[in-house]
């Protein structure tokens, strides 16, 4: 009946991602699954949750859809109860979905807390940015993929081009003083909450040597200060500033992984990579990367709020 009902009537795609106190968002008028308008967006806070009531005003049939970036969850290459227990992670304090012959889980904890902190928002879809690696996976074996966001990066590796072998998740950090969050291993174990009903968590899917500089003439951080045109603002210095320190933290992430790959999980060598942002990313970060990790990279634009809406798409035919 849902999917003969799509036919005649319009539907109301909302993705949305948070970075900082911004909220960009794509909404999609969709019929018969055919997309008939996209419009992008940029709000505040107050702006969002008006443009939200806008849009249920608009169309009852309306739907919002978001990634969930918290740390603890992953993939895991079985289905199977044992393995789980094998990695030390607790099942009865995540919830795990099976896709094919791999699955994905997430601390229960944590999603309650991400629902019970965007309630206002009235969310129907959480999704796993992990899947919107898993949707851009090639036909390639043993690949590293490396998905940058403005808050996270994840890194997902493919040994046999089919389902994930390694996954771990790295969140920015905030600033020198607060420290809030490092890379967390898939097995650690994760408390519990009470079960949620009430929404769809659908996901299709350790330290180093000191790293060189990114730039030659840069010796750290710090000097950024000494070689920002003086006309720029203090908005843009911070910008130039947040980006190389990510960059730092994002290369220093991406080797950890590859050297736990290698340790404990397979010692089938990583033949290809490919690096997944939304935003371009510099040619001299992605050659950085090279050198550092002696793969070959490829870097490629995603977007991410279109591949949001896609999912949400397919959960409404489902």
């Amino acid at each position: 009946m849902r999917k003969l009902i799509s036919y005649f009537i319009k539907e109301t795609l909302v993705a949305f991602y948070k970075i900082g106190d911004k909220f960009v968002v794509q909404k999609q008028i969709i019929k018969n699954s055919k997309i008939l308008s996209t419009e992008d967006f940029e709000f505040n806070e107050e702006e969002f949750l008006k443009f939200i009531n806008s849009c249920y005003i608009e169309n009852t049939q309306t739907y919002i859809s978001t990634i969930i970036d918290t740390f603890n969850q992953g993939c895991v290459d079985s289905c199977s109860h044992t393995k789980y227990k094998e990695l030390g992670i607790n099942i009865d304090n995540i919830k795990i979905l099976c896709l094919k012959n791999y699955s994905i889980f997430i601390g229960m904890y944590e999603l309650n807390n991400f629902i019970k902190e965007n309630e206002k928002y009235k969310i129907d879809y959480v999704f796993s940015p992990y899947l919107l690696v898993d949707i851009n996976k090639k036909d390639t074996k043993n690949s590293i993929y490396i998905f940058i966001d403005e808050n996270f990066v994840i890194v997902l590796i493919y040994e046999d081009g089919i389902k994930p072998k390694y996954s771990n998740i790295y969140q920015f950090k905030v600033n020198d003083e607060s420290m809030m969050t490092d890379e967390v291993d898939n097995s650690d174990d994760i408390d519990g909450v009470d079960d949620l009903d009430d929404i769809d968590l659908v996901d299709d899917i350790e330290e180093l040597d000191d790293i060189e500089d990114l730039d030659d003439d840069i010796d750290s951080i710090d000097d950024i200060n000494d070689i920002a045109p003086l006309e720029d603002s203090s908005e843009n210095i911070k910008e130039d500033i947040k980006e190389a320190k990510n960059e730092i933290e994002t290369l220093e992430f991406v080797k950890n992984c590859i050297k736990d790959y290698y340790e404990d999980y397979s010692e089938n060598f990583l033949e290809y990579g490919y690096v997944l942002s939304s935003e371009l990313i510099s040619e001299k970060f992605v050659k950085t990367l090279k050198d550092e990790t002696f793969l070959e990279l490829k870097s490629e634009t995603i977007d991410v709020l279109g591949l949001i809406n896609d999912l949400a798409l397919k959960e409404l035919n489902v």
